[in-house]
């Protein structure tokens, strides 16, 4: 948000962005109850969250909370509220690597269409 004004590309960022003191952060394992009244509270769109060596470790945004909120039967991880992810692969047998591929990359459901029904 500090570039999208800045003209001179030789100006270095320590000039224009907000120092650390000012910004509004999170602590590790926040809520997002929590996460939700300091959004409000600061009237920002983000909301770092760091850890105890003060390393960014997450980034809650005003937009993920409304869409939690809006969206409340949207599939999603009972324990970290991210959005489930799923796939669909046909009856080939070029499919099973597919399936494969998908299942190591973390896909949360693989639907299997069959087209007619009848394979």
């Amino acid at each position: 948000r500090d570039t999208s004004f800045i003209d001179d590309p030789k100006v270095k960022i320590k000039e224009f962005m907000t120092d650390r003191a000012s910004l509004t952060v999170a602590k590790e394992g926040v809520s997002l109850l929590e996460a939700n009244k300091m959004l409000k509270d600061s009237k920002k769109g983000k909301l770092p969250v760091v850890n105890e060596s003060d390393e960014l470790v997450a980034l809650i945004a005003r937009t993920d909370l409304q869409k939690n909120r809006d969206n409340p039967r949207a599939s999603k991880d009972s324990v970290n509220k991210q959005l489930l992810c799923g796939a669909s692969i046909g009856t080939r047998p070029d499919d099973k690597n597919r399936a494969k591929l998908l299942a190591d990359a973390g896909v949360d459901v693989i639907v299997v269409d069959s087209s007619q029904g009848d394979s």
